[in-house]
């Protein structure tokens, strides 16, 4: 009888859980992670276009532009060089990065860029396609000021800076 027990008690707490252990690793086969952006990146763009558009400062004014990815799985923050550290949310689909962000007077989001002159609100975004593999990733793509009918959309290219010390792979 003991031994019955024993047996009965072995199979519900060591066989149960390794069956839902099975069972859960089976589910989650197919998932994949987002690619990884994260680090600090440099910006080659010409901005000519929009230097006497207000609510694009946050890109025109900080030259050499750069921005610094925080990442939380497909969830991206964009951190820019400028002096107000201006913070872009944005999200990585597969191989794409978009980011849209409010601008202008007429924005009603607690984080949109206070620029004087901006005629009411206008929506900063980025696309971009991710290129490369771990440390020797590129974004291409184009930044367009959307509820601005004279600003044409600017093609850029980014590359992750490496750390200091370090030399690629």
């Amino acid at each position: 009888m003991k031994k019955r027990k024993l047996v009965s008690d072995y199979v519900l707490f060591v066989g149960v859980p390794l069956l839902a252990l099975a069972g859960i690793l089976r589910a989650g086969s197919h998932l994949t992670a987002p690619v990884a952006l994260h680090g600090n990146w440099s910006v080659q763009a010409d901005f000519a276009p929009w230097q006497a558009v207000p609510c694009a400062a946050p890109l025109v004014g900080s030259q050499p532009l750069r921005f610094k990815i925080d990442q939380a799985g497909s969830n991206l923050t964009f951190t820019l060089n400028d002096s107000q550290r201006t913070a872009l949310p944005g999200i990585v689909e597969g191989p794409s990065v978009r980011t849209a962000f409010l601008t202008g007077q007429g924005s009603r989001t607690s984080g949109a860029i206070p620029e004087a002159g901006c005629q009411g609100a206008q929506s900063l975004r980025m696309h971009a396609v991710v290129s490369g593999r771990e440390k020797q990733r590129t974004l291409a793509g184009t930044f367009s000021l959307e509820g601005c009918a004279s600003c044409p959309p600017i093609d850029f290219s980014a590359t992750r800076e490496l750390p200091a010390g370090r030399t690629e792979p």
